[in-house]
């Protein structure tokens, strides 16, 4: 293994079930030994993604935090999508919750959230209704609408991996007993222009999710809704037209520019990804 990928496991090991570890905790977690682990530390230090909570003990730096604003205001998916989400957000429904996922490892992470305003997303949690996708939360690939929507669009060896590493979860959340079933219900998943899941999330809300696709790399991650229980204030097909081409929207949006400033025409709507489930 690389210097470079023994310096990301250490910065790995750091969790919300574990955000504190000493160097010799981590040189016995990772069997590095105390000198090399040690010098990962003080690399991680001296680039502020670590610091010392104690004499001792360490915890995640502030560069965690600087490089999350640079994120949150210079990500061109999220500079794209967030007027787009913010007139969602105004248009659908009232309590409803607009999300922007993308695709981690074989996860997918919430990164950017828009409500009517942070008071009504506040008060879902004082009534008990928590939103799964919290902003930062990773996801499991399979369960919940913003998942499955980039799922379904993933290349086929990569949703193979994800089976093979657990395939009960597939089956526990309806995507099949086996692989040929998954491939078959992922591909009828994929036909449709968004994908609706209830009670896969906390609290029994309905999700609805549009995969965001990329020419170039294909499943880049999905816009979604999460609509409180019961009826919501707009008819769900109206609810799945109206997220689809907003999710075309930002395609277009964050599509490469033509050379000297042009913009190209907004781009067909995506419906496959290279190498998809055949």
């Amino acid at each position: 293994m690389s210097t470079a990928n023994r310096l990301l496991n250490v910065l790995g090991l750091f969790t919300l079930d574990r955000p504190q570890w000493t160097v010799e905790a981590a040189a016995l977690e990772l069997g590095l030994t105390l000198s090399t682990t040690y010098r990962y530390f003080k690399s991680l230090v001296e680039a502020g993604l670590v610091a010392a909570d104690t004499p001792r003990h360490y915890t995640l730096g502030p560069a965690i935090i600087h490089f999350d604003r640079q994120m949150r205001l210079r990500d061109p998916l999220i500079s794209t999508a967030a007027p787009v989400m913010q007139r969602l957000a105004r248009t659908i429904d009232p309590e409803a919750v607009v999300l922007l996922c993308r695709l981690y490892r074989h996860q997918v992470v919430c990164v950017h959230q828009e409500t009517m305003s942070t008071q009504d997303f506040h008060a879902r949690w004082e009534r008990g209704q928590p939103i799964s996708y919290e902003r930062g939360q990773p996801m499991p690939l399979h369960r919940g609408a913003p998942s499955k929507a980039i799922l379904a669009h993933m290349k086929s060896r990569a949703v193979r991996a994800v089976y093979d590493s657990d395939p009960d979860a597939m089956r526990e959340v309806g995507l099949g007993a086996t692989w040929a079933e998954v491939k078959r219900n992922l591909r009828e998943l994929r036909a449709n222009r968004a994908i609706v899941t209830k009670g896969e999330l906390e609290g029994g809300m309905q999700g609805v999710a549009a995969p965001i696709l990329s020419a170039q790399t294909g499943a880049i991650g999905s816009l979604s809704i999460v609509l409180p229980r019961g009826e919501p204030t707009m008819s769900l097909d109206r609810v799945m037209t109206m997220l689809a081409q907003a999710a075309h929207e930002i395609e277009a949006g964050i599509a490469p520019k033509r050379v000297g400033g042009r913009t190209p025409a907004r781009p067909e709507p995506l419906h496959a990804a290279p190498e998809a489930l055949g």
